[in-house]
Formats: structure tokens, sequence, C-alpha cells
């Protein structure tokens, strides 16, 4: 199921809203007809896609920029003239007001369609991550050891070499650089936190604001370096269990303000249509 989260006006909600639930790949996790004053709650619902009417787009637009880096981005326009924006903003798709039950559909199997492409790139990957590695002990390469990956709780840099700390307290070192280990290392598995650290995800007890904790030793207390926080903490947000109850209260209470909205738009009609029966 493909989740969709949809922040434009009345109309545009309304038909996105139905097709959605119409249609068997998508499913609904919530909208809004009003620009919301915080994005917290789609911030932690990561839908696949988002659907923004070019409308609510003003001279900033962090959030959207926020949330391009979990969702794809399809921006909604009455005209072709706000196109470029598309670009701009680096959107996945573009629909034209009103939008067509066979155009969503068309938009929702290319986005399913590179999905799957994008899945199998990354179980090809996953299938060439080993377990293990060698390194050279010493500067003369003549000594090597295997490295297991699951028994390696992080990599400090040092002056012109690395020390890899393992279970059992032991450590090793070998003449490589930092960038030489990240990039040998599989990404699912080790983290860059800090230019001197590099540590193993599974080997991690708590977090406590900045400071890392491994294998629940204190010893291994570590500092997460401003230019890697965010990366780290967002990777670490895909593993949070998030509750129910934070998502439902979002959506009804945005359910509330469209019934609100739909209901004093129907009262101001029947009052337009009376007076003019009266002139």
């Amino acid at each position: 199921m493909i989740s969709c989260y949809v922040i434009g006006e009345l109309h545009t909600v309304e038909s996105l809203c139905v097709y959605i639930n119409d249609y068997p790949l998508t499913q609904l996790k919530g909208y809004a007809v009003q620009r919301p004053e915080s994005f917290d709650a789609v911030y932690s619902i990561r839908p696949g896609i988002v659907f923004v009417d070019v409308a609510f787009l003003s001279g900033s637009n962090s959030w959207l920029e926020r949330i391009k880096q979990f969702s794809s981005i399809v921006l909604v326009s009455e005209n072709t003239e706000m196109a470029f924006e598309a670009f701009e903003h680096a959107a996945f798709d573009y629909l034209i007001r009103p939008i067509t039950f066979n155009r969503f559909v068309k938009s929702i199997n290319k986005f399913d369609h590179l999905t799957q492409l994008a899945q199998s790139v990354n179980i090809s990957k996953k299938q060439q991550v080993v377990d293990s590695f060698f390194i050279k002990a010493d500067s003369k390469g003549l000594k090597e050891f295997l490295i297991k990956c699951d028994q390696l709780i992080y990599i400090q840099a040092m002056q012109n070499y690395v020390v890899l700390y393992m279970e059992n307290d032991q450590r090793f070192s070998c003449h490589n650089s930092m960038k030489e280990m990240e990039d040998s290392l599989p990404a699912s598995c080790f983290s860059r936190i800090h230019k001197s650290f590099i540590i193993n995800d599974e080997k991690i007890t708590s977090i406590e604001g900045n400071m890392v904790i491994l294998s629940g030793d204190e010893s291994n207390k570590l500092l997460i370096g401003n230019t890697y926080r965010k990366a780290f903490f967002e990777k670490k947000a895909q593993k949070m269990i998030r509750k129910k109850s934070e998502i439902q209260i979002f959506s009804y209470s945005r359910l509330a303000s469209a019934l609100i909205t739909f209901g004093a738009l129907l009262l101001k009609i029947q009052v337009v249509g009376e007076f003019n029966i009266l002139l």
C-alpha cells in the first residue's frame, strides 16, 4: 500500500481523498484543507506521497524541503503555468485540476513502478554485503586480521590510523582513513556519527541527548557531532515505534475542520440564494 497525505484547498482534498480511498494501491493517511500551523504530524506519518496544492507554496518552504527527505511530492495546480515550480521543488509529478481518476492512477502506477525498481536495487546491494572483512594490522602489511562485523562495536580515528574496538575488549589498528572505512562498511549497519567515530548500529544501547552508549558500557559513550546529527537521527527515527493515537487525533481534528468549513460554505450558498429570491 502506498500511503498518501493531501494538503490543499477543499475541492482538491475532496477529489483526491475519494481517489485514494477507491484505488487499491493507495491508503489515505491524512489531509489538511488549509496550510497547517505545524507539519509535525506529517513528519511523524512519513507518507509515501504528499499531494500539495501550489496555492500553499510561499517564499519560505522549509517544511516542504523536510517532507521531501522521506516522501515524494506531487504538486497540484489549476493550470500549467506553475509547472516550472514542480521542477524547482523536485516534485515527482504535477497534476492539473480538475484531476481525473485516470490521471491520478497514472501517477500512482508510475510511483509504484519506480519504487519496485529501487527496492530491487537495494536487494541487490544487500546481497553483496559481507559479514566480515580483513585489515592489515601493521604498516608493512605482513599481518592481517579477520574482523567480524557483528563483533565490531565502533571505529575511532586517530592521527594517521584508525582503531577498531571489538567485543571482549579486543582492539585492532590499521593504517586506513575514516573515509575508506565508511565507504567499505554497509550503511545499513554502520553510521558515521562524528568525524572521529563510526558505530555499529546494532550495538546501540541508548541515546542520551547528543551522546550514544554502545554495548551497555559507559566507557563506550560517544558524542554525536553536529555534522552527522541530522542523518543519524533520521535513520534512528525509522526504527521508532509511534503511537497510533497521535495519528488518529490529527486525522479526526482535520476531518472536523473540513466538515466545519464545508458546512459554512453550504450555509453561505443558502443565504445568498434566499437573498436573491427576495430581490
